[in-house]
């Protein structure tokens, strides 16, 4: 009897692990194998078929060599040990069967070319028999389990890292191969990725999640096993309505859930977060979630990255994320962040039974959004180095395509309507011409180029647009969440104070009722601490620092690619005056994203922001931020330009901070210092936006003018900047700008700093009160509801108080230095201005040292940034500026509403004595000089009036009834109005112009028509004012007296005869002069002048029925040159 060849010995009994007993040296390996302990299956009914077939055969040692019989051989052994019935599960078998079958392989020192096809054959019985036994469990005898777990079984080693136990090198391709030729692939794929997905449904980063992930990474990777994937049913479900649905029913779903965010998992609130008050825990806490979600965001970035490399499974995949996009679209409402912040809070505290269940939630959860965002991001990261040649292969038009997200017509456009777009899409329909015909204001009106929309698009803009409008709806709308969030604990934290204290008063008046208070302070002691877990859940995962900087990264190429779309000219700016239509037609959100990514980074992450962000990286942000802001033609939306302004300004030092808090921003400000563009074009675009938010809302136009005075403070100490503050200011004082914007500018500061004056002054006037009654002893006997009430109105207006003062501080302390300037003292003194700042600082002077100023010493005033000897000093600083100038002590002695003599002196005793701050004693001989000055002009004003007597109506200005210097006749109504009264109205709040008033005609003699040029100097106008009053008074008579006695006259009214001969009551010319200069509200209003009231108001009614309004109106419907 002939043996069995050595190499088939060798792979009978270390591959196969058989033996055939009387077969060669079978029993010989069988013993050693015991001996190692793993022991020989054998086979003995193939050893008896094999010892007589080789004892048919002629040649029995050829027989054994035949290589036909060899694979024989081995397909009949493993069909017996497969036959054999085992404790083993038949695919674990064969698995290690093919494992090693290779190791043996290469272990070999030599490999002939007959044993190297019959390791091959094995290997490929392996492949086969694994194909059939994953398909038909039930052909070959295996424990039950493993009959139920079927093609499932495979997942043992799909999920295993350990080599051992892994899938060996080639095995999934060649059973893939086998199935793809079986046509049975679904059939094996299904099964394993819907266990996979129910697998993952059931993960945390507290639990082992990676062999999940491993499985599914090393089944796509298998480019028919992915393209399967991303072809079932399940991957892209059809019908799904919301962001929650698509999040349950996609098999991709689960995989993008985990994360830190409570609700969805609360095991992170209780088992990482336990110990608030050791901030050393909480930072190793910060570090293990981060780096478990790192691995989880590695792996579906893998796993994206092999669907994407495969071209049957990109395209499904790119559908799917733009599905999450468009499915989530709710997120990016302005009251989710409100929603879900409710829903967090409800779910924390203890049940309501009186309080209706939360509705369920619509939208995908925070942490699968911000996942795919991650997943999106780091796809992006490739190119998004300045100068990367592939951000050049991004196509605007894919937000006009409607193959991947077609986007709403509504959608907000950056500066294009609805009507704009749809005409320029298909100018040839009747419809939508007639639309954009019918607008009052067409956007890129002077542009022809059509905008045609790609068909196709390329992976960069794939991947750049749908990363913009994930983190959009993701991880943006998570930030406002957290914010949420922390006003929520803030709040809630606010109460437990009160509480304690009601809690000890009720201790002793009734226990009963303080045993059910302190149950409701546990309770609320407990919602606080849940809510900061809650809140340090979700800053472990959105504030992830390798997060954050590749969320910095992508949108400095967005800001990059925002202007370049503008096509700004090589020096950066002005724009061109037609907005590209591809620009026009941006979403408005695109721009808004990188303001509120910002502003998110600064207030939630400010250690990031301030001590790892370089210069170099915000240095794209600030390009466009000025161009855009010098440019609100690109830009209609003021409150998007004003998140430029609140950006900007977390970037200059903000002096009112700790020392250690200014030092990061000190840094950071080297950004202005090397930015060409900044440094020519910021502090003009500045004050534009300053006059053009004039129309606003009282609310939001004080809080965005605030932050842009507190970087214009900052500019001024800039020379780069301070000069283009002066070039801005000057231009208009010499006459080369023919738009006077500053001269707007100025007016605003003053509205602005007469309406918080007198807004924070009334507060303390009230706070006061309330401080003498709250010390009275009929407080305590007030019930306490009310007093709960009062308190929180009282704490209400202790804040309004100290934002009104700090911001009428700040508006003083503006004009205080920008006055040190000789150009912008000048434009102060321009005829518009003067007598509106003399009437300013009269009236500050009179709230300050006047008779009632006893009312506002409140106890406590630097709480209220009330410090009213240092306003003083500035107030008296601005006026010794401006006293060497004799129009401005004219405007100061006109002002007869303010204007007293007395407030000068007590000004010039309080700032001689007492503690600091005190005024130099040469400012203070200046301050006594000036008003010395201003009793002498008052003397010289009185004089005049008893010489001028009674001047005829046709001299005096309509509206201010002071002898008119520059009459200008209104070019429809023909009324005469003085030209400084109508550069008064219409730079004081109303809209910007670009049309004046007619050229002024000749004047004529008393007795003629009105006079319509002015007659030479003010002098000889005055001159031949006074002969024709002469010539109507009686020889002798007082020059006022006898007609204010005959008509009548009473202080504050004054009636006369109109060119109609209709009797009007009009308010005499101290009101005039307080409206024309709009002077300060004497309750809570809005800034604006009293002549901006709509025409209706009775009380600024003129001859002929003309009224304040009716002359800017006039003035705007003008096309001839004038002021």
């Amino acid at each position: 009897m002939a043996a069995l060849l050595a190499d088939d010995h060798d792979i009978l009994s270390n591959v196969l692990r058989v033996s055939l007993p009387g077969v060669g040296v079978a029993g010989g390996d069988a013993a050693k194998a015991a001996a190692s302990g793993t022991p020989l299956v054998p086979l003995p009914d193939l050893a008896q078929e094999l010892i007589t077939e080789a004892a048919g055969a002629p040649d029995p040692a050829a027989h054994w060599a035949d290589l036909a019989a060899r694979k024989s051989l081995f397909d009949r052994a493993l069909v017996g040990r497969l036959s054999a019935g085992t404790s083993a599960p038949i695919i674990d078998y064969l698995v290690a069967t093919y494992r090693r079958n290779g190791a043996l392989r290469s272990k070999k020192p030599r490999v002939d070319e007959a044993l190297a096809e019959i390791l091959g054959y094995v290997s490929e019985l392996c492949v086969s028999y694994t194909a059939i036994a994953a398909l038909n469990p039930t052909m070959f005898p295996q424990p039950p389990a493993a009959e139920q777990e079927g093609v499932l079984r495979l997942l043992t080693a799909l999920r295993s890292d350990d080599a051992s136990t892994a899938l060996p090198e080639k095995f999934l391709s060649k059973l893939v191969e086998r199935m793809q030729e079986d046509g049975t692939l679904g059939d094996f794929a299904a099964p394993l990725f819907d266990k996979l997905a129910e697998e993952a449904a059931t993960l945390s980063l507290l639990n082992p999640f990676a062999p999940t992930y491993r499985a599914l990474l090393t089944l796509v990777r298998e480019k028919p096993l992915g393209a399967a994937f991303a072809a079932s049913g399940k991957f892209l479900p059809a019908g799904v309505k919301n962001g929650a649905a698509l999040e349950r029913s996609s098999l991709l779903g689960p995989f993008l859930a985990p994360s830190c965010f409570f609700p969805a998992n609360s095991r992170v609130l209780s088992e990482c977060f336990t110990e608030l008050a050791q901030p050393q825990a909480r930072e190793n806490s910060f570090s293990s979630l981060r780096l478990a979600l790192q691995m989880v965001q590695s792996a579906l970035l893998a796993t994206a990255k092999e669907l994407l490399k495969n071209s049957d499974a990109k395209e499904p995949l790119l559908r799917l994320l733009a599905a999450f996009c468009t499915a989530n679209a709710d997120r990016a409402k302005q009251m989710f962040p409100f929603d879900e912040g409710d829903r967090v809070v409800r779910r924390l505290r203890p049940a309501d039974p009186r309080e209706p269940a939360p509705p369920e939630s619509t939208v995908s959860a925070d942490g699968t959004v911000v996942n795919v965002c991650a997943v999106l991001l780091t796809l992006c990261d490739g190119f998004t180095a300045p100068g990367h040649p592939a951000a050049a292969k991004i196509d605007t038009t894919y937000v006009l395509s409607r193959h991947r997200m077609p986007l709403d017509l509504e959608e907000t456009r950056l500066c294009a309507s609805p009507a704009d777009v749809a005409h320029w899409l298909d100018p040839a329909d009747a419809t939508a011409r007639t639309r954009y015909a019918a607008q009052e204001e067409r956007a890129a009106e002077g542009e022809s180029e059509p905008l045609v929309v790609s068909t196709a698009f390329g992976t960069v803009s794939e991947y750049f647009f749908l990363t913009m409008r994930a983190m959009h709806v993701g991880y943006l709308s998570s930030c406002s969440v957290l914010e949420r969030l922390r006003e929520d604990r803030k709040r809630v934290q606010q109460q437990v104070p009160v509480m304690e204290q009601q809690h000890q008063m009720l201790q002793a008046s009734n226990p009963q009722m303080a045993a059910m208070m302190e149950q409701q302070l546990s309770s609320a002691r407990a919602v606080v601490d849940d809510l900061k877990r809650a809140q340090l859940s979700y800053e472990a995962q959105l504030l992830d620092p390798q997060l954050l900087a590749m969320a910095t990264r992508y949108y400095r190429l967005v800001a990059r690619w925002l202007v370049g779309e503008a096509r700004p000219p090589a020096e950066g700016l002005p724009l061109g005056a037609s907005v590209p239509r591809r620009f026009a037609v941006l979403p408005m959100h695109f721009m808004e994203d990188v303001a509120a990514f910002l502003e998110h980074v600064f207030k939630l992450a400010p250690q990031y922001a301030f001590q790892q962000t370089g210069v170099d990286e915000l240095r794209d942000f600030v390009t466009m931020m000025v161009t855009f802001l010098a440019s609100p033609a690109y830009v209609r939306n003021p409150h998007l330009r004003a998140k430029f302004i609140h950006f900007l300004q977390q970037l200059v030092p903000h002096p009112d901070l700790p020392e250690g808090s200014r030092a990061p921003n000190e840094r950071l400000t080297l950004v202005f210092a090397a930015h060409p563009l900044a440094q020519r074009h910021l502090a003009p675009a500045l004050m534009n936006f300053f006059v053009d938010i004039e129309p606003l809302d009282i609310y939001v136009k004080p809080q965005y003018r605030a932050k842009t005075m507190a970087i214009l403070d900052y500019f001024w100490t800039q020379p780069d900047y301070r000069a283009a503050i002066v070039g801005f200011a000057s231009t208009t004082a010499t006459g080369e700008d023919t738009n006077p914007r500053f001269v707007r500018f100025v007016n605003m500061l003053i509205n602005d700093s007469i309406y918080s004056m007198d807004e924070a002054l009334e507060k303390l006037i009230g706070i006061k009160k309330m401080q003498i009654e709250m010390e009275a002893p009929a407080w305590q006997q007030q019930p306490q509801r009310t007093r709960g009430e009062r308190e929180a109105a009282h704490r209400q207006n202790e804040g309004h108080a100290g934002w009104f003062m700090k911001f009428c501080n700040d508006v003083m302390h503006m004009i205080n230095y920008l006055s040190t300037d000789p150009d912008v003292c000048r434009t102060f003194l321009l005829p518009e201005l003067c007598p509106r700042m003399a009437s300013m600082l009269n009236h500050f002077l009179k709230q300050l040292v006047g008779p009632t100023c006893a009312e506002l010493k409140v106890r406590d005033p630097e709480k209220y940034n009330f410090q009213p000897k240092t306003l003083l000093l500035k107030i008296c600083t601005v006026l010794t500026r401006f006293a060497q100038h004799a129009e401005f002590t004219a405007a100061v002695v006109k002002d007869t509403r303010s204007y007293n003599p007395d407030n000068i002196r007590k000004a010039v005793r309080v700032l001689a004595r007492g503690a600091a701050p005190t005024m130099a004693p040469q400012q203070l001989e200046a301050l006594e000089a000036f008003l010395s000055r201003c009793e002498s002009a008052k003397q010289e004003e009185v004089d005049a009036e008893a010489e001028l007597g009674d001047i005829p109506d046709e001299f005096l200005d309509p509206i201010t009834f002071e002898i008119m210097e520059d009459p200008v006749t209104m070019p429809t109504s023909g009324t005469v109005i003085d030209r400084p009264t109508i550069a008064r109205l219409l730079s004081g709040g109303a809209a910007s112009l670009s049309r004046g008033l007619s050229e002024p005609s000749p004047s004529a003699p008393v007795g003629a028509p009105p006079p319509h040029r002015r007659d030479g100097p003010l002098q000889p106008r005055q001159a031949h004012a006074r002969d024709a009053g002469a010539r109507r008074r009686p020889q002798g008579a007082h020059p006022r007296l006898p007609r204010l006695q005959a008509q009548g006259h009473r202080r504050g009214e004054r009636r006369w005869r109109a060119t109609d001969g209709a009797r009007l009551t009009v308010r005499s010319r101290q009101a005039s002069d307080s409206c024309s200069r709009h002077g300060p509200p004497t309750q809570s209003r809005s800034a604006s002048c009293a002549t901006s009231r709509a025409p209706g108001d009775a009380r600024l009614r003129l001859p002929g029925r003309l009224t304040a309004a009716d002359v800017r109106a006039e003035a705007r419907s003008s096309r001839e040159v004038g002021v």
